[in-house]
């Protein structure tokens, strides 16, 4: 007895094990999931992150530049040096002699018009930065729908192995049927055998999904980046409809997708860059301020009035006269850049409206099926009644029998796989709206 209990609870714990390995995972949570853990996501925020040290760099260097330095020299003095201040005696002497001296210099330089370059350079450097989060965004939808086909291809494996179970216990019943009227000499042991083959070939094709389903409950696993077992819901809604009419669909994907909004920044990016080059064209001004400190002495503060300051302010105006005709090719180009960018965003432009009108008319073409397979089932579970009523009363054989058991167990899985397949369907035409998966 007591031996019986320890085996009862063993397997009470194996199977508590089991149960917490196959952790259900809705559909929402796999999808936070994924996006939390996915590799490419993490490439994407490195990128944004980098932009946005590129972007601090652009903003560092338009501060103004400020350098300082001391210096300890020893210098010899030729000639006699005098700096007279308007009194008999000279506010500062240097006989001929050599000595040590303190040169400390203060240095601060700001370009305070570059042509608009700067502005336009800082202007790139933010939109660039835009550019890569919407990126990012693009990633972000990829992944989304990846992980929603990935659960919708689980749940319609394990939906075909119901059916197929279902159908398994169909004949079980039908072989008992056949048996017992094969006793009482109505049939002969050939009939018997014909569902029995029907049965194996069942069986076959359970091992076959109860394989695929394992596949591909592994692969989800790790494209949420677990490590454990996973399980899908079963109860997932079905029938999810569009709204909306193509042309409006399109025109919502031109607004929406984060593909067309990128390619928006980067032309105005290239807009930017054609300013850049264009401000070599202009007259350049910087504005600078020096401070020196001369004392001929060692002590960095003399004792004594011995030593020299100057404080230089100034503006400069630079012109390179070159630049009218050694910057061509370079404006041409940034011109070309502008050109390319418009035209690489009309040709995404009318991939994205293809896009969206083909998954439109896909979308019609799925519910369609749908109610056509949804006929198809109730006319095939019909004749199966039938069928099954005159096999009963002797008046069919068993291979009539299993042919309308078969065409049922197809009109089945293709109800099934119509109803996933449009509502896979109505996910990707999100995606290609640039919605994101609810």
């Amino acid at each position: 007895m007591t031996l019986y209990r320890y085996f009862c609870g063993a397997a009470f714990v194996l199977l508590s094990l089991h149960s917490q390995a196959q952790r259900v995972i809705p559909l929402q949570e796999a999808v936070l999931l994924a996006l939390q853990n996915n590799a490419t996501l993490r490439l994407s925020t490195d990128r944004i992150a980098l932009a946005d040290a590129k972007f601090r760099q652009v903003k560092e260097k338009s501060l103004p530049q400020i350098g300082s330095s001391l210096q300890v020299s020893r210098l010899s003095v030729l000639s006699p040096f005098e700096l007279s201040m308007g009194g008999p005696e000279p506010a500062f002497a240097l006989p001929p002699s050599s000595f040590w001296a303190t040169i400390g210099l203060v240095s601060a330089s700001k370009e305070i018009f570059s042509g608009f370059a700067e502005k336009s350079a800082h202007k790139s450097a933010e939109l660039l930065t835009e550019a890569t989060r919407l990126d990012a965004e693009k990633d972000r939808r990829e992944i989304e729908y990846g992980v929603v086909a990935s659960y919708y291809n689980i749940y319609k494996i394990m939906k075909s192995a119901q059916i197929l179970e279902e159908n398994m216990k169909l004949l079980d019943r039908k072989e008992q049927e056949v048996q017992n009227m094969l006793r009482e000499g109505v049939l002969t042991s050939n009939e018997l055998l014909k569902i029995q083959l029907q049965k194996s070939n069942l069986e076959l094709s359970k091992v076959d999904v109860a394989n695929a389903q394992k596949t591909a409950l592994f692969n989800l696993a790790t494209l949420l980046g677990l490590s454990e077992e996973v399980a899908v819901d079963t109860t997932l809604a079905l029938g999810k409809q569009v709204h909306g009419k193509a042309l409006e669909l399109i025109e919502q994907a031109q607004t929406t997708r984060p593909e067309l909004k990128a390619n928006a920044v980067r032309m105005k990016v290239a807009e930017n860059a054609l300013i850049q080059t264009r401000s070599i064209l202009y007259p350049h001004v910087d504005a600078s301020a020096m401070y020196i400190y001369l004392n001929p002495n060692k002590n960095v503060i003399p004792a004594s009035h011995t030593f020299l300051q100057a404080l230089n302010l100034g503006v400069s105006v630079k012109y390179s006269i070159s630049s009218l005709y050694a910057s061509k090719g370079r404006i041409q180009e940034a011109k070309l850049n502008i050109a390319q960018a418009q035209h690489g965003n009309q040709i995404q432009q009318e991939q994205i409206r293809n896009e969206v009108f083909g998954l439109y008319t896909a979308n019609e073409t799925a519910l369609e099926k749908v109610h056509v397979s949804e006929k198809a089932l109730a006319q095939a579970d019909r004749s199966y009644q039938l069928t099954d009523s005159k096999f009963r009363n002797g008046l069919l054989l068993s291979s009539d029998l299993l042919e309308a058991q078969s065409l049922l167990l197809q009109s089945q899985l293709n109800l099934l796989s119509s109803r996933v397949d449009a509502q896979l369907n109505y996910y990707k035409l999100q995606k290609a709206l640039g919605n994101p998966i609810q």
